[in-house]
């Protein structure tokens, strides 16, 4: 697989080397710089935040330090820290202005989760079908919050949102044109809510963050949950807003809030703070051979990197990334023997490739749901979609590791 990115991304990095190399140079002044930003963006004065800013102020400096990222990755990962601090800005003023948004309830999620390229982003959009659910679009997760109507807000309506949400996959298409056969995206399809947890293992990706990655492994993540929940009851009342009228639901449910359906592989090493926030939650675990799915991944992160990095080190993802899932399936495992029956749902690889539709029905008929003719005419109609424009290719050797290696960390 070809990770490298368009022709035109090594002369943009030469051009834009002397600009970026004064505005990077001090990682403190960076972040007060992209404080500012959010600031001005949203129209909205910082409150006290000081606990949440100083995490995110640890993250950005890990980026800013680590070496050998090229200018437009500097570039790429300060947009994302502004965009992550606007957020988080809009959010508070949010629930400041409008106390009613702690009222909606998150009813019954269900995170999709497991190793990754195990069929978790097809699980996600063939649940989501289901006519008395709502999986968050990419243009919602990148820009959540709605108005607050604070004096000074500068208000973005759902068309700037998306139109937003779309440049930013133009111009990832155009750095990275193999990139949509890895992980392909689009501004209204269901993405992973990775988007919106302040701190995940995905920050780990982008740019290699040694010091982050085991921050992040001690940690309480709970906070990060906490936010994530507080972003989905913004999310049900800027939908409610919209419609004039409370979310619909189906014939089986009138009524009833719509279920979120969420996903990311990056839940599994997370899932005690997940269920400590989300209690009612159920968590539907894909399983696939770990060899195809460590290689898998492999390619995705080389490509993410190769995108931000002068120089990308195949073997150090293998040796990184196994250790790091290892060491989520295993935390998994102890959570789901210490959790309630009926909380955890299993869902194969070949079993869900196979039956979709089938799959589908037993799931949400298990979680109490009527599977009704609509949510069976749309779920079968998701999966006659053509969705991977080109083939996606990977070996287990280029990442330096062996079957025999992969299949031993992970038990067998």
């Amino acid at each position: 697989m070809n990770a490298r990115p368009a022709w035109w991304v090594a002369p943009a990095n030469t051009l834009l080397t002397p600009a970026t190399r004064s505005r990077f140079r001090d990682p403190a002044r960076a972040f007060e710089a992209a404080e500012r930003a959010a600031a001005d963006r949203s129209g909205l004065p910082w409150p006290r935040d000081r606990e949440f800013r100083s995490r995110m102020r640890f993250l950005s400096d890990a980026w800013l330090s680590a070496p050998g990222v090229t200018p437009l990755g500097r570039l790429s990962v300060q947009n994302e820290v502004e965009r992550r601090l606007e957020t988080r800005l809009r959010l508070l003023h949010l629930f400041e202005a409008r106390p009613e948004v702690a009222d909606q309830v998150v009813d019954r999620p269900v995170f999709i989760t497991g190793l990754p390229r195990t069929g978790t982003t097809f699980a996600h959009g063939l649940l989501a079908q289901h006519a008395r659910t709502r999986a968050p679009a990419l243009w919602e997760l990148l820009d959540p919050v709605p108005p607050s109507g604070r004096e000074g807000e500068r208000v973005r309506d759902r068309r700037e949102r998306l139109a937003s949400a779309r440049s930013v996959i133009r111009f990832l298409n155009a750095m990275a044109p193999r990139w949509q056969s890895i992980h392909p995206m689009h501004p209204l399809e269901p993405e992973e809510c990775v988007f919106l947890l302040p701190h995940s293992m995905a920050h780990h990706v982008r740019i290699p963050v040694p010091e982050y990655r085991a921050w992040m492994e001690e940690r309480d993540t709970t906070p990060d949950y906490e936010f994530l929940k507080a972003a989905l009851q913004a999310m049900q009342l800027d939908h409610a807003t919209a419609a004039g009228r409370r979310p619909p639901a189906s014939a089986a449910g009138r009524g009833a809030p719509r279920r979120w359906v969420l996903k990311s592989p990056l839940h599994l090493g997370s899932l005690d703070a997940l269920l400590r926030v989300f209690p009612d939650a159920t968590v539907v675990l894909t399983d696939r051979d770990p060899v195809r799915a460590t290689a898998s991944w492999g390619s995705l992160v080389e490509a993410g990197m190769a995108l931000h990095l002068d120089r990308v080190d195949p073997h150090w993802i293998g040796e990184e990334w196994l250790g790091i899932w290892t060491r989520s399936m295993a935390r998994a495992e102890r959570v789901r023997a210490a959790s309630a029956p009926g909380t955890f749902v299993d869902l194969p690889y070949d079993e869900l490739t196979a039956d979709p539709v089938g799959v589908a029905e037993r799931v949400w008929t298990g979680l109490g749901e009527e599977f009704d003719d609509l949510s069976r005419r749309r779920t079968t109609d998701y999966t006659r979609r053509d969705r991977r424009p080109s083939p996606h290719r990977y070996t287990i050797d280029r990442y330096g590791l062996t079957p025999e290696r992969v299949l031993a960390a992970f038990g067998g």
